[in-house]
């Protein structure tokens, strides 16, 4: 195998059901030798990164391949009095203006319990004790609402924080606004909403926590051509602005490579066509083949960096 640089940080970008992808990368990368020093991830990535730490990249395809609605989304809708913003990217127009006011109310009305996210995770992870099997150090990323900046939970090895579990981080790095209940925390006397802030446009998220690796693989869930998403279906709207978002967060958070000063050699690995799945889409039948996909496009990743070396 292509011989990477060494530390090697992982980043792992959201993308909801996108993630099915993600896993197979990720799996069929660990399956191939690869290790990792480092790990950060948000929404969707910060459960797969989770999976890397335990060592269970090998039980993804299985959970990807029995996914259904109900696993994930159970109807529960309510509303949070939290200061919430969502980023404006259109004119100054009154009828602009108007739209973005509506957004922002709506974005703190939430359609769906996280009850099925916390029992998954603590059925799946909690159980495996609080030492992860690899001394690794990972970084949960979500959205503090208050404060308008990324909310970064590092654990050193274990699940263990000063200020938030493990299953209550993971929880709110993928409270995607609209779709799950914000987290509540309180640190310094002061509470704060976490959300999942890859669909929101309000994030600085960057690759400097991997300043001292000399490697860093990141897997993106969205490709270029979602700037331009087609709007269609019931939640065509959500579709387009929540992959425009995230198609743009990883591009940023790429470029960011620059201004880490051990100067790694940054990969991007992003689908290679269109999933034929949309965010919320949680159906086995459609997130295993997104899964199959991703385990191929990790063998040419690998393969291309083989063949460029010789």
């Amino acid at each position: 195998m292509f011989k990477f640089r060494r530390p090697v940080g992982l980043f792992l970008c959201g993308g909801g059901a996108l993630g099915a992808w993600q896993s197979g990368v990720l799996a069929e990368l660990v399956k191939q030798g690869l290790h990792f020093d480092a790990v950060a991830g948000f929404s969707v990535g910060s459960l797969n990164g989770a999976a890397y730490c335990y060592n269970k990249t090998g039980e993804l395809r299985q959970i990807w391949r029995d996914m259904r609605p109900d696993n994930v989304l159970r109807f529960r809708p309510r509303y949070y009095e939290m200061p919430l913003e969502l980023y404006q990217q259109d004119g100054g127009s009154l009828s602009t203006k108007l739209n973005f006011f509506f957004q922002n109310r709506l974005a703190k009305m939430t359609l769906f319990s996280n009850q099925p996210v916390y029992n998954f995770l603590n059925g799946w992870l909690a159980k495996s004790g609080s030492q992860f099997p690899r001394n690794i150090k990972f970084y949960v990323i979500s959205h503090a609402v208050e404060m308008k900046l990324p909310y970064i939970v590092r654990f050193d090895g274990s699940t263990q924080s000063h200020n938030l579990s493990f299953i209550d981080a993971l929880t709110a790095s993928c409270s995607i606004p609209m779709v799950f209940p914000p987290v509540p925390v309180e640190e310094h006397g002061r509470k704060y909403h976490l959300i999942d802030g890859g669909v929101i446009g309000i994030a600085t998220i960057n690759l400097s926590l991997f300043e001292g690796c000399r490697t860093v693989i990141m897997i993106g869930n969205s490709r270029p051509s979602d700037l331009d998403y087609p709007a269609r279906g019931p939640l065509g709207y959500f579709e387009r602005k929540a992959r425009r978002m995230l198609a743009i967060h990883t591009q940023k958070i790429y470029e960011s490579r620059v201004f880490i000063k051990s100067e790694p050699d940054v990969y991007l690995i992003q689908p290679p066509a269109d999933l034929g799945l949309n965010l919320l889409e949680f159906d086995g039948r459609k997130c295993g083949p997104a899964y199959d996909i991703g385990e191929a496009e990790a063998q040419a990743f690998l393969r291309n960096l083989e063949q460029a070396e010789r």
